[in-house]
Parts: C-alpha cells; sequence; structure tokens
C-alpha cells in the first residue's frame, strides 16, 4: 500500500494512482437470510477516473469520505432493492464471520464480464485495510493493525497499485525508481524488488505473481494448444474437401474437357472451381455463426470461461478475421483440386482414360497420412491426460482420503462444535486447521536458519488445532502430534523444513514459533503441479478456519445428518456445507478435467471429419479402380481378394501415419506434463491403443466402398468395353 501512495507523491511522471484490494467472499442480509457474493473491490475515488467505470448515481468523492459507504453496480442493485434507488439505505455485510453495517453511497455500471478487474460492490481503502487487520495471521506475539498495512513496507502483498502515467513519459524511468525504492527498503529478512507491468500483459502474464487481483488468470499454453488443434481441425476439412471434392469431380472431367475443346483455357476453369469452392465456404459461414451461439454455453462451461456472442468493438474485427478464413479455406480448397483436375491429358480425359493418371498421385496419400496422424495424434493426448488426471486423483497423498470430510467454520464456536463431536460414535476424530488440505492457499515464513541466524529461509506454514496429524492420518517420524496433556505450544516441522531450518537435535530443539514437538512425513498440502517444500506447522487454535472430521465409512448418510444435526444446535447463522476430500481433489484438477474434457471434444471432431475423408478417398479410389476390380472378378478373384487390395493402400498410409505421430504425440505429452510436479509415466500402450482405435475407424470408415466394390457385379463395369 505504502508504495503506491510513495509513487503518487513523489513521482511527477505520475499522472494518477489508485490501490486495489479484493475480498473475495462475502455475504449480503436480505431479510433474515445472507446470501453469498463474491468479487468486493477496496480501493479509492481515482478508480472511476483510471479505468473509466460509469456512476450512475452518487459521486466518487463520497468515497474516501466514508469508511462505511459502498457502491454497488446496477445488476446488484437489482437484485437487493430493485427498481428503488438504494442511496443512503443501510445494508449489513458479514466478512468472515463478523456483521458490518454500511450504507450505499453510489452505483455504478456493471463492470464487463471479460475484465480482468471484476467487482460486484467497491469500498474505500480504509475499509479493506480494516478487513485485512482482522483477518491477517501473524504469529502469536504480535497483532497487525490498519496502520502496520497502511505505511509498512513489510507487508506488501495484500495491495495491487495501478499507475496512469503521463502521455510522453518512458516507463524506463518509473521502473528504475521502483528498484530504488526497493533497495532503499529492504532489510536482511525482506528483500524488495518492485516493478512495472503494462495492463495488457495481466491477463496472460501474471500466472507466477503473488498479488490480490481476483480476475482471471489467462493460460497461455492452453491458448495455442486449442489454436493449434483448431487449425488442425481446419486443414484435415481441408484436406476432406479436396478428397470429396476430387471424387465427386472426376465423373465431370468430360464436361471441363469439352469446355476445353470449345475455347476455354485452363485459367477459366481454375477459376470456376475456385469461386465454387470459395461461394461454398462463404456459403457455410452463416450457418457456422448460428450454430456457434447456441454452442458457446457448452464451450463456456468445458473451458470454465463465460463466453458470449456480444456486439463489441471487436465484432468487425472477429467478423473480417471469419470471412478471410472462410475465403483462404475455400480459395485453399479449390486451387488445389482445380489445379489436379486440370492437369489432365485433353484427349485421355475425352477417352475416359484418366484412372492411370490419378494411380501415382503421392499427394493423395499424403493428405492420408496426415489425416490419420492427425487423430493417432489427439487420441493419444486423451488418453494421457486422463491417465495423469486419474494418477493425481488416486496418488498418495501422504494423509489418509477416506472418511475425511472439511466443514468450513464460519461464524461457529469452534470448541463447542468439536466437544459436540466427539461424542458421536461415528466420529473418530476432529481437529482444525487454518486451511484444511489439500488447498491452494499459500503462506510463506521467512524464518532464520537455526545452525546459522544470519540466513533466511522461506518455508510453507499452517497453523492447526490439537490432533491435527492424527485427524488427517499424516505420519508422525519422530517425536508427537499436537497433545493437549503434553503441550500447550511449539511445532510440527516435515523432513525437508529439518533440513531447510538446519535442525540438529529434531524433538525438543527451538524454533522462532516455537520447540519442535513432533517431525512429520513430507506429505502433499497441495496439487500435485506444486512439489513438496519444507513445512512448519505451528499451534494456535484461534486461527483454525476449517474444521477437519474423520468419521467411519459405514454409514457416511447417517453421520453427515448427525452433523447437521449438531451444526444447528451449536449456534451460529453459517450455514452448515461440508467436503470430502476426494471432491476437494477433484476440484483441484478442475482445469486439468477441463482440458481433457476439450481435447476429447476436440479429438470426436477430428475423427468425425477425418472419417469422411477417408470415406473420400475410398470413394475415390474406388471409382478409379472399377475397371481393374471388374477384370479381377472376372479372372476368379474372391470377394476377400478384392477387398484386401482396395484396403492394402489405407494400411501402409496408416504404418507411414502411427510411425510418424508417436514421436509428436509424445513430445506434445511431455511438454504438457512439465506443468506437473508429480507426473505419471508415458506408456507405450498408450501409443498402442491410440493406434487401434485409429486403425478400427480408418477401416470402418472404408470398409462400405471397399466392400461395395468387392460385391459389384463386374458386368456393370465392363459393359461400355
Amino acid at each position: 500500500f505504502v508504495l503506491g501512495t510513495t509513487i503518487s507523491n513523489t513521482i511527477p511522471e505520475v499522472e494518477k494512482s489508485t490501490h486495489q484490494y479484493n475480498i473475495y467472499d462475502y455475504e449480503v442480509r436480505k431479510g433474515d437470510e445472507f446470501i453469498g457474493e463474491t468479487s468486493m473491490l477496496c480501493t479509492d475515488k481515482s478508480f472511476f477516473d483510471i479505468f473509466n467505470v460509469r456512476l450512475i448515481e452518487g459521486s466518487a468523492n463520497d468515497m474516501d469520505e466514508n469508511v462505511q459507504g459502498i457502491f454497488m453496480s446496477r445488476s446488484l442493485v437489482g437484485k437487493y432493492f430493485g427498481d428503488e434507488s438504494p442511496l443512503g439505505k443501510p445494508l449489513v455485510l458479514r466478512i468472515a464471520s463478523e456483521e458490518i453495517p454500511v450504507s450505499v453511497v453510489g452505483v455504478y455500471e456493471d463492470i464487463p464480464q471479460n475484465s480482468t478487474i471484476r467487482a460486484t460492490m467497491i469500498a474505500n481503502s480504509e475499509f479493506g485495510l480494516r478487513h485485512l487487520a482482522r483477518v491477517v495471521i501473524s504469529n502469536n506475539t504480535m497483532k497487525l493493525s490498519e496502520v502496520d498495512f497502511r505505511e509498512s513496507w513489510s507487508y506488501g502483498q495484500f495491495f495491487t497499485n495501478y499507475v496512469l502515467l503521463k502521455k510522453g513519459t518512458s516507463p524506463a524511468s518509473l521502473s528504475a525508481r521502483l528498484k530504488e525504492l526497493g533497495t532503499e527498503h529492504s532489510d536482511e529478512v525482506n528483500s524488495l524488488s518492485f516493478s512495472l507491468q503494462p495492463l495488457s500483459d495481466v491477463y496472460f502474464g501474471s500466472g507466477e505473481m503473488t498479488d490480490n487481483n481476483s480476475g482471471d488468470r489467462g493460460n497461455k499454453p492452453m491458448v495455442l494448444v486449442l489454436a493449434f488443434t483448431g487449425l488442425i481441425i481446419l486443414l484435415v476439412a481441408c484436406v476432406n474437401y479436396i478428397n470429396l471434392t476430387s471424387a465427386q469431380t472426376l465423373s465431370l472431367t468430360k464436361t471441363l474437357a469439352v469446355r476445353k475443346v470449345c475455347g476455354a483455357s485452363r485459367g477459366d476453369l481454375i477459376g470456376q472451381i475456385v469461386f465454387e469452392s470459395v461461394f461454398t465456404s462463404m456459403l457455410s459461414l452463416p450457418f457456422a455463426i448460428l450454430l456457434a451461439d447456441p454452442l458457446l454455453p457448452f464451450i463456456s462451461r468445458m473451458l470454465g470461461k463465460q463466453y458470449t456472442m456480444a456486439f463489441n468493438n471487436q465484432i468487425l474485427l472477429s467478423a473480417l478475421l471469419l470471412v478471410i478464413v472462410a475465403v483462404i479455406s475455400g480459395a485453399f480448397s479449390g486451387l488445389f483440386v482445380s489445379l489436379k483436375i486440370t492437369s489432365f491429358n485433353l484427349i485421355n480425359t475425352l477417352k475416359g482414360e484418366i484412372g492411370a493418371a490419378g494411380k501415382k498421385l503421392s499427394i493423395r496419400k499424403v493428405m492420408l497420412v496426415f489425416q490419420m496422424s492427425v487423430f493417432i495424434i489427439l487420441i493419444a493426448m486423451v488418453i494421457m491426460v486422463r491417465k495423469q488426471v486419474h494418477y493425481a486423483l488416486t496418488k498418495d497423498m501422504g494423509f489418509a482420503r477416506e472418511g475425511l470430510i472439511r466443514v468450513p467454520l464460519g461464524d461457529h464456536d469452534y470448541e463447542l462444535f468439536k466437544k459436540e463431536l466427539s461424542r458421536i460414535p461415528d466420529v473418530l476424530s476432529v481437529s482444525g486447521a487454518m486451511w484444511m488440505p489439500p488447498h491452494n492457499n499459500h503462506m510463506t515464513i521467512s524464518l532464520p536458519r537455526i545452525d546459522d541466524r544470519t540466513q533466511i529461509t522461506a518455508v510453507q506454514g499452517l497453523f492447526v488445532d490439537y490432533g491435527f496429524a492424527t485427524t488427517m492420518g499424516i505420519r508422525v517420524v519422530e517425536g508427537d502430534d499436537f497433545i493437549e496433556s503434553k503441550s500447550s505450544a511449539g511445532v510440527l516441522v516435515n523432513e525437508l523444513a529439518v533440513e531447510a531450518l538446519g535442525l540438529r537435535e529434531g524433538i525438543g530443539e527451538m524454533t522462532p514459533l516455537g520447540p519442535v514437538v513432533g517431525i512429520i512425513d513430507n506429505f502433499n498440502m497441495y496439487s500435485l503441479h506444486e512439489k513438496v517444500g519444507p513445512l512448519i506447522i505451528g499451534l494456535n487454535t484461534s486461527m483454525c478456519r476449517d474444521i477437519a472430521v474423520r468419521i467411519q465409512t459405514d454409514n457416511i448418510a447417517a453421520t453427515i445428518e448427525t452433523l447437521k444435526t449438531i451444526w444447528s444446535e451449536t449456534g451460529g447463522t453459517t450455514l452448515f456445507e461440508f467436503e470430502f476430500t476426494d471432491d476437494r481433489l477433484a476440484e483441484l484438477y478442475e482445469s486439468d478435467t477441463r482440458f481433457s474434457k476439450t481435447i476429447g471434444f476436440l479429438a470426436l471432431l477430428a475423427v468425425l471429419i477425418a472419417s469422411m475423408g477417408l470415406f473420400g478417398l475410398s470413394l475415390l479410389s474406388g471409382r478409379q479402380k472399377t475397371k481393374e476390380i471388374g477384370i479381377r472378378k472376372v479372372n476368379g478373384a474372391t470377394a476377400a481378394e478384392i477387398a484386401l487390395m482396395v484396403n492394402r493402400d489405407y494400411f501402409i498410409c496408416f504404418i507411414i501415419a502411427f510411425v510418424a505421430a508417436v514421436p509428436v504425440a509424445w513430445f506434445a505429452m511431455d511438454k504438457w506434463l512439465v506443468s506437473f510436479a508429480y507426473r505419471t509415466t508415458i506408456s507405450w500402450w498408450i501409443f498402442a491403443l491410440a493406434g487401434t482405435a485409429a486403425l478400427i475407424i480408418a477401416i470402418l470408415s472404408v470398409s462400405y466402398q471397399s466392400l461395395r466394390a468387392a460385391m459389384r457385379n463386374p458386368v456393370e463395369a465392363l459393359r461400355y468395353e
């Protein structure tokens, strides 16, 4: 926070600046109930000017003058006040179990859904500072106040600063000044380094940054994968068009030859075919757009985003890009077909001798290899992603999952609820934690090494209640879990923390957070995307926000009902919620599961399109070999021999495609698995299964035409000879 204030007051190149702090979850009272909301933004009045957020009612000047005054978005006003003006009306918010009276001082236009900065309610920075002082966890001996967060350089990970530079100002000069400020205010514990980031880079360039932004973080590699896959599918579709059009156009070659005899140039014929191809592609465009609109909700669910086909300032650019794609796709397909068709010898074409000309066209086999390679790669990727997700969901995390439930504490009396649960026979143990593993929250603590106080090491931190390791099923390697009869303070450390902190004796050795009472296994506190690191666990019941309950699994439904009853009998207004550990893990890997489904959908699409292409090639091949098949049958060839002869080229192309696809698929899998600290192996059977599936699809796609050609009466093929 102090950084934003300092650069605003001391650097003349800064035109305006604003602070931003997000409160992710809060509740608003409506009648007798509290309704959960998200994305409250704590900022100051310059926010409205910098980001052009339009005020419908009220004035931005009211923000800095009234700590309890809040601004509401238009949609939120409609939810709680209907068509009435909310100005001056009271509301009660519940944040972190505390009820806070506020009043509405303004209404603003809804911030667009695709904005990185989101807010359904806006309060001032002082409101955010007070919230921080209530909820931020420090150590047992020091309680931070809003003054600490406002003026100290040591607690800087909560506020994000946005700076609007004056026109013509170079960001490089401000960047240099920021580095100076970082050096100036660093100490032996906190090494500060500040830098600038353009707003346009925030969405894709903030994945590794620590800030308080509540908006979406973009995944650029994912976008590139999807874009590349989409391009490949488009190429497969173009290849299919070429194949199918070639098969159809072979029946029109005599018509083209007659036009050529009558004076049409090759350019005229090429122009006609290209025009027809582009016209077909352009004709499909409006149908594609009409189909895309109802599919957007499905795509949104699949990708975990919210997409709408809105008419905004990008609509013209989008429409132009779609037209360009349609024209290029049509022109590419039509040009390829026309160049090949118009290259046939005129006399041979009029005599009907075009089969020989098409027999040795290796480009057609290249197309076939390309199509088969695409869906072998995609099928292999689908299998690999599902294998990794299954591995992540089933891997031993270092604690016992079965019968382990998380219950958010809310405004309940933790000790009373815990006491009542301990009387239930089906409840094996109860404990609490600041965040119950597995979770995405991080608390990093900088501590001096025990063997060398001049060295500072960073470890992950967690505060828990008595019996935490026992309830979680974490193995205690040495010493004991937190036991109420044995200890009133102390820490648990994992084996990695013993080395990181330079502990020599282990049990009983003093750390800045208390003596070591136990050494535990290196369990996974986060998802498998992150490597297990040094962890120190402190004993502090007042910091527990999650309740960990281990129950018998014989009659889970009845036990849950008992928990609900006790919850309602022990006071508080927070609704009873619970979550099994397996469900929590599924949430952690939700993006990976979505990616699996997306790749699966794209693979299915590619397979369907490629199958059409294979059918087109078999149709073309059947037409070219009609007379050959007739002669072979007259000379005694069986239907099985004919079918084998027709399919032989496809099988050879499949072998080539498989050999080409395996290294590409392996490379793509390896690159995707890099994001996991713990990953499954790339097994040989993935490629075998993908190849088998592709071969079956290919055989099914061409078998109809093969069998039709094999069963055909040879008289039909030879009657005109």
